[in-house]
């Protein structure tokens, strides 16, 4: 038997110190782990929830340009409709630039 079954075979009181100190290193070696565990999972969510409030933080960046181009595209179209953008040179040559003849009644000179 080696050391260590000598250790752990030991009779008596000698044998129950021995299986004392196992119960305390393998509960102080529980511990720990669960510490480094506990840590590492915070770390894992701490990382997480700022990359999740970059990617939000991006998205609503984004949001905001959109909705400024059109409010943008809405003041254009407006201005179309109202001003004096609407001529037959600019309804003749958007029929030359465009396939779909559609697009272009926004230029058609009001009647």
């Amino acid at each position: 038997m080696g050391v260590i079954g000598t250790f752990l075979a030991a009779a008596g009181w000698r044998g129950l110190k021995n299986w004392i100190w196992i119960a305390i290193v393998g509960a102080a070696v529980a511990a720990i782990w669960t510490f480094v565990a506990i840590a590492d999972r915070r770390h894992e969510n701490a990382l997480e929830v700022a990359k999740d409030a970059g990617a939000i933080g991006a998205v609503a960046t984004g949001l905001a340009t959109t909705l400024d181009q059109l409010g943008d595209a809405n003041n254009a179209e407006d201005n179309l409709r109202s001003s004096g953008e609407r001529s037959a040179a600019r309804f003749d040559q958007c029929l030359l630039d465009n396939r779909d003849k559609r697009t272009c009644e926004r230029y058609r000179p009001a009647p």
